[in-house]
Parts: structure tokens; sequence; C-alpha cells
């Protein structure tokens, strides 16, 4: 019996419906024209979508159908929820999240170090000890100096389009223009030997250890890279597979690195022998194959959402049975550049607040069973989430009257021309479309600029080339505010490139606020805190909160191991997936 079976028998049986009668080997009901198998453990929710689609075996390759390329393999440079899941099969951090169907929730755990950290009293200093037995792909051991120079070449500013979290926290790094100009290193972050690493922090940061999952903390050998762009060519693996091929836009193959030891790793049970990406299909292609279930699609599974137009052939309950409804983990939602007109002006960023029909965008976005209505920018996962809306309208259609009032008091009674970036994928064309129809009740004429999926968030997070508003996500690193808050709405975390801070709010006390609530070690007050400053932000309506998405994820037949990870997004696991027939 392997880990994750084990974990799936103590979930509830409550919230849980559990498929009998169809064991790893078993055929089951027919699935859209092909033979199902519904696997040992596999589990559905009360509306019949998958929670759990049955134990795996090992062998086998699984398929990913991705109607987008990876934005970087360069963990350094990679910061959206697909690359950052994909980086689990080739990448191996600090920490990680422990997570399986049944847990109330993701828990902090060490992966090359041998637990989540120790810090000193006042939590300004982190130690992490290595684990025994980890290597790269080659061979070669993975040592502390690994992690230093990792972290060292991510500060550079050619790499800087990923998160900053890290730099944001260790001492020194603000000021660090990374390995490359300054060879000599922080002196904040030092090894002992090959197995010790120690942080010395900005301020006390009690979650040190889950800013240690992130992906700038991927070891890499300063000997083995000659390059800044080496990685992004051809990384170099410490997890459970590498890349053995990839022909940009078209197909990523990996094969198993066999240099990982299971033995050290709790996470990534790395069932089949590799993973073929199929990169910039269509997604309603995507979806039409998986309905179909015909052939080698059995075990495929989907990168992203079903469509919206596609969710009504969700009606047979094998086919539900094998679509997974994530876990709600991100919000989509409209950004203004604040020091830009009109957006400098407060009465403009409350009047676009109210004219939003965010059931339109539901809609767009596929309906309730896809998405919820978002009226502030954290969670209601997050401990101590309130439910408020500072822009209230009927059933949240709306108010284009108080709309216009606030643009006249502006001076825009007769509304402005705007341009709108977007990224190239259905939904969230679908979901631009709906704000610009929204926003044109009130004389607003808003113009669409699709940006290529893989490059969206580069152009976006880089103030010179982004338009004054975007449609964009955001999925926190961890369930606290301050994954959530601080790189969205510091003016701290203002950059030139790597620019998450996409309206460029620059409030002093909002600032102020977010930098002492960082360092707070009381859980509960801090949360408290970080909720206050939620409803201060939005009382500045520097963004748009439009919906939560939950998103629909389809798996072919054969597919188990597939569940909704909150620490990844929401979206399905790959590090926990595989076959549960190799031959199918």
């Amino acid at each position: 019996m392997n880990r994750t079976r084990k974990t799936l028998l103590a979930a509830s049986a409550a919230a849980l419906l559990v498929l009998t009668g169809c064991g790893a080997g078993d055929t089951g009901n027919t699935t859209g024209g092909g033979n199902a198998t519904a696997g040992a453990g596999a589990m559905v929710d009360d509306l019949g979508f998958a929670v759990y689609t049955g134990d795996p075996v090992k062998g086998g390759t699984v398929i990913v159908l991705s109607p987008t390329d990876f934005s970087h393999l360069d963990p350094a440079m990679g910061n959206d929820g697909g690359v950052n899941n994909f980086y689990q099969l080739i990448y191996r951090q600090l920490t990680t999240y422990k997570f399986e169907p049944g847990m109330a929730s993701p828990e902090v755990v060490g992966d090359l170090a041998t637990d989540a950290g120790t810090p000193n009293e006042d939590f300004t200093e982190w130690t992490f000890t290595l684990k025994d037995g980890i290597k790269y792909q080659d061979g070669t051991e993975i040592v502390a100096a690994d992690i230093k120079y990792a972290l060292e070449r991510s500060m550079d500013q050619a790499l800087r389009v990923g998160s900053d979290f890290h730099i944001q926290y260790i001492k020194g790094a603000k000021d660090y223009e990374g390995i490359y100009k300054d060879p000599a290193g922080l002196e904040s972050i030092t090894v002992n030997g090959d197995k010790e690493i120690t942080f010395t922090l900005e301020q006390p940061l009690a979650s040190f250890s889950e800013v240690a999952a992130m992906q700038m903390f991927t070891p890499f050998p300063k000997d083995q890279i000659a390059t800044t762009t080496q990685l992004d060519e051809m990384p170099i693996a410490s997890g459970p597979y590498q890349v053995d091929s990839y022909t940009r836009g078209s197909k990523l193959e990996l094969v198993r690195n066999e240099e990982w030891d299971p033995a050290t790793d709790e996470v990534r049970m790395a069932y089949p022998d590799g993973f073929e990406f199929q990169l910039g299909l269509d997604q309603n292609t995507i979806d039409q194959r998986l309905l179909a279930g015909q052939g080698d699609d059995k075990n495929a599974i989907s990168s992203s959402s079903l469509l919206a137009a596609n969710v009504a052939k969700l009606q047979a309950a094998d086919i539900k049975a094998r679509t997974v409804r994530d876990i709600p983990n991100c919000t989509t939602y409209m950004t203004m550049n604040t020091t830009e007109a009109p957006f400098d002006k407060l009465e403009v960023r409350q009047a676009v607040n109210y004219a939003v029909d965010k059931q339109s965008v539901i809609t767009a976005t596929g309906g309730p069973a896809m998405a919820s209505v978002a009226t502030d920018m954290l969670l209601p996962s997050i401990p101590g989430w309130e439910d408020f809306d500072t822009y209230p309208s009927t059933d949240h259609k709306g108010d284009v009257a108080k709309a216009k009032e606030l643009l006249a008091e502006a001076g825009y009674a007769d509304g402005f021309e705007v341009t709108m970036d977007v990224r190239a994928l259905p939904k969230w064309q679908a979901q631009a479309e709906s704000v610009q129809a929204s926003l044109a009740k009130v004389g607003i004429d808003v113009k669409l600029n699709i940006i290529d999926a893989s490059t969206y968030y580069e152009v976006i997070y880089t103030p010179t080339q982004a338009n004054p508003i975007a449609i964009t996500g955001w999925c926190g690193s961890w369930l606290n505010g301050d994954g959530f808050l601080s790189p969205l709405f510091s003016g701290n975390r203002i950059y030139e490139t790597g620019n998450y801070n996409n309206s460029q709010l620059n409030d002093p006390s909002i600032t102020e606020r977010l930098d002492a609530a960082s360092v707070m070690t009381d859980p509960e007050a801090q949360q408290a805190e970080y909720v206050a400053i939620d409803k201060a932000i939005m009382d500045l309506a520097p963004v748009v909160p439009l919906v939560r998405d939950t998103p629909l994820q389809m798996t072919g037949s054969n597919v188990g191991g597939a569940f909704s990870n909150p620490a990844q997004t929401g979206y399905i696991y790959y590090a926990n997936l595989g076959l549960k027939e190799v031959g199918e």
C-alpha cells in the first residue's frame, strides 16, 4: 500500500464518495467510448467531479495536453502556476508542501532539507541541514553552496522576472545585483560545510520555511553553468525526472532521473517512466480529445481548464468522475495603473469597480461550477478572512448609475478610451470581453491587446511594456496575507522587470502596514491586520477583483493519482500522476 493510499483511506466519508467495485486492474464503466478503469480509492465529490482518480501503478508515460508553452524552464524566471507545477517534476527546493486528499491544508516539510528549518529566537535567522543522498542528474552531490549560488544568481537583473520574495526577506538582497556582477555574494547567506546553510533576514519572519519552498531555492552547480540563458534551454535536474528533448512551442519529453533517490523524497511519487507535454494545442481540441477518450488520450490530462462552452458536455457520470474540480486558490482581477491618467484619479478606479458585471464574468469563465464572485484580494481559505464588498451592486451585476456619477465627478462624464492587456487563452479573452462590455455601458471604450500566453507575464510585469489595464491572476505562494498582498500592493515592490505590482500602487500607509504585518509573530493578530489592510487596499481601488476560479481539469480514463493541490495553485499535481494500467 503506497503512502498516498494510506492517507486517502483516512478521508472523511461524509465529504467524499468512494467508487467501489473497481480495483486497479478491473474494467469499469465505459467513458467517452473507451473502457474506464476506476482504480482503487477513486473518489468523487457531491457534484460527481473527481476528488481523486484512483491509485496509479509504476511505469508508462503520462501525456499532458497544453494550450501554451512554458514561460521559462529556468526557475529563477518562471512564476506562473503552470510552470511551477512542472518544476516539481524536475527540480527540488529546500522545503516543499505535502498535500493529499483528506488533509485540511498543505503541510510544509523538508525537501532537500531534513526538515522545515530551524529559526533563532526572534526569527531573523533560519538554518537548514541538507539530506544525504541528494544528487543532480549526472550524479553530482547537491551541497549547500549550490543553494547559495542559485539564490544569488536569481538576483541578477536579467533573471528577475520570477518571484521576489527571497529578495525582500534576505538581508542585503534588495541592493545586491547578482552573482555575475558581484561574485563575492551575500554575507547574509552562509554555508557551513556541504550540509548546512543559514539565512540572515532583514526582519523577523516566522514563515520563512514557506519561502524556502519557492522555485528560486532550486540548487544548481556553479561549475556547470556557463551562461545566464543555459538553464532556460536545458535544465539541470534534481527531481525525479529530467528533460530528454524540448521543441519550443511543440513538445517537451521527460525521462526518469536515475540519480533521484525516492527514499529522500516524501512528496513526489514518480509513478510514470516519463511525461510527454504536447504544447501549443487548441484548448477546444484538447477538450474534445479528452471527452472522446480514445487511444493514447486515455493516458492524458489537460494542463488547463475545460472551456466554458464544453461544460455542458460533462453530463455522463463516468466523464465527470475523471474531471477534477480544482480547489479555488487563485483570484482573477483587473489591474489599473494608478500612476497613469485617468487611473491616477480615485473616482475613476472606483467607477470601474462599480461598473463591472461580475456575474457576466462568471458566465464567461464557465458558470458557477467554474467560478465564484471575488470582492477582495484575499482567499476564503486564509485564516481570519472576512467577506466584504466595498463596491456592492445587486447580484454583483454592476451599478452603472453609480459608476457614471463617479466618472462625472472625476471629469470623465463622456468616458475615455483605454487599451487592456489580455493573455491569449480562450477563458481569459472571454473574461476580458465581458469586462469590455461592462465598461462600454459607462462610456469607457476598451481595446483588447492580445498577448501570447507564454510571454504574457513578462510583458505585463515590465511597466514600460504594459498597457494601463490588464486581466491577470494571483495564486498565493502560501496561505498567509503576506503572500497575497505584499507583492501586489507594496510600494517597495515596484520594479523595472518582474513587477507584480501592476497597479504601481505606492501608498505610504499601505506599504508601512504591510511591512509591519510581515514581522508580526502572533498568527491571529497578523491575519486580522492583513484583513484590515485588504479593506484599506480596496478603498483605494487599484484593482477590480473579478472571480475566484474553480477550474475543471479533464483526465483520461487510465490516469490515476490526479487530485487538486492547493499548494500548486489548486491544479492537478503532476508529481503524483500515473497510469492505472501500463500498456493502455
